[in-house]
């Protein structure tokens, strides 16, 4: 064995050594989403920074935030959840569209409400019938949070691919091991409170010991219902179409291929743009990149065809795939037993456990509710 190659496998054994050294925190949260970094910024308020961790699959950063949640169509429908959220987030600027959802049929658009039917909704779809509302990231967080966003982001979490979780029983009383995450660099991490904001079914996945878990925690992880989407922002050099409302435009006249889900925001005279969210469900289990392609394409042929010459004032697009863009079906009741079964476990984001009147809420609703 040559010298260079023997360096090689002693540096990486050394390497792997150093890895796999486990670090405990005493609270750790798993996710990329909104959810996560809502519950990161809520411990740090109160909590020693070193006993708070953030653990991601993906990079994250403000202007991702910003362009997962300000752009695109609206995921929050309902005037109760508002409300509700009012009273957590005292600051929140949320903005209702100004008018009712509309169909495209026949060169003409027209209301639920009224005697044209629509070609037939596909699953999922029904949801974005309802007047939506659009966030204001920067009004959830504190002027201090929002201008040190990636400061504390970096400071405060971990990039990581995860090889598996496992529900431990604590040895310590001081640094409680409840649960053990490792990972594909052979590095660990334990950890005392788990809060997981992935869904639930990727987290039943990762378990490794699933067969000293309880039924009702592999009944609920496995129950939700997860759902794909495309997310595509249009910036436009021009005012294309004035309202402010949900419009369901049928992908094809002649198949029954679902509905390309699209809303403009108003004209921004400052800028000379206006913005143009399209959202389309994919209801494929393992979509080809080729067909999410195709199906963009399809998408400015459909547009142009609608808002004449749209694909011309194109200036700049924002593309987002997401394999569990929404998450629903949370059994709610069955998550309160989970409390007290798994006490040290916490779902957030889509997943997010409600009570009462808020039991129908579903997916940003959810994340802000938390």
């Amino acid at each position: 064995m040559g010298f260079g190659l023997l360096k090689h496998f002693k540096d990486n054994k050394s390497a792997n050594a150093q890895n796999s050294v486990s670090k405990h925190y005493r609270h750790v949260i798993l996710g990329q989403d909104l959810g996560a970094v809502l519950k990161l910024m809520e411990l740090r308020r109160t909590l020693p920074l070193e006993s708070v961790r953030l653990i991601s699959t993906r990079p994250m950063n403000r202007q991702m935030l910003l362009e997962n949640y300000e752009f695109g169509v609206s995921h929050l429908r309902s005037p109760l959840a508002v409300e509700n959220i009012y009273r957590k987030y005292h600051n929140a600027k949320i903005l209702p569209q100004s008018g009712e959802a509309t169909f495209y049929k026949d060169g003409k658009f027209h209301e639920f409400s009224g005697r044209a039917k629509s070609m037939e909704l596909q699953m999922g779809e029904d949801f974005f019938i309802q007047k939506g509302y659009r966030i204001e990231l920067e009004s959830f967080f504190s002027p201090e949070e929002w201008d040190n966003f990636d400061n504390i982001l970096k400071e405060c979490s971990e990039l990581r691919i995860f090889e598996s979780i496992e529900k431990t029983t604590p040895q310590d009383l001081v640094e409680k091991k409840e649960w053990l995450l490792t990972y594909k660099d052979f590095a660990s991490t334990t950890c005392e409170n788990l809060y997981v904001s992935l869904s639930p079914k990727r987290f039943i996945n990762l378990v490794n010991n699933k067969d000293e878990l309880t039924p009702e925690m592999i009944d609920v992880c496995t129950a939700v219902e997860v759902q794909s989407a495309m997310s595509v922002t249009l910036k436009l050099n021009k005012e294309i179409y004035p309202e402010e409302k949900t419009i369901f435009i049928p992908q094809s006249m002649t198949h029954e291929w679902g509905h390309f889900i699209v809303e403009f925001e108003s004209y921004n005279h400052q800028r000379k743009e206006q913005l143009c969210h399209v959202l389309f469900l994919i209801h494929e289990e393992e979509p080809q990149t080729e067909d999410l392609g195709s199906k963009i394409k399809l998408m400015k042929r459909v547009l142009d065809r609608v808002f004449n010459d749209i694909e011309k004032h194109i200036t700049k697009e924002y593309i987002r795939f997401d394999e569990e863009m929404f998450i629903s079906n949370v059994k709610d009741s069955a998550m309160e037993q989970l409390s007290f079964d798994y006490p040290s476990l916490h779902f957030l984001g889509q997943a997010t456990p409600m009570t009462g009147e808020l039991n129908n809420e579903k997916f940003l609703a959810r994340v802000l509710l938390n």
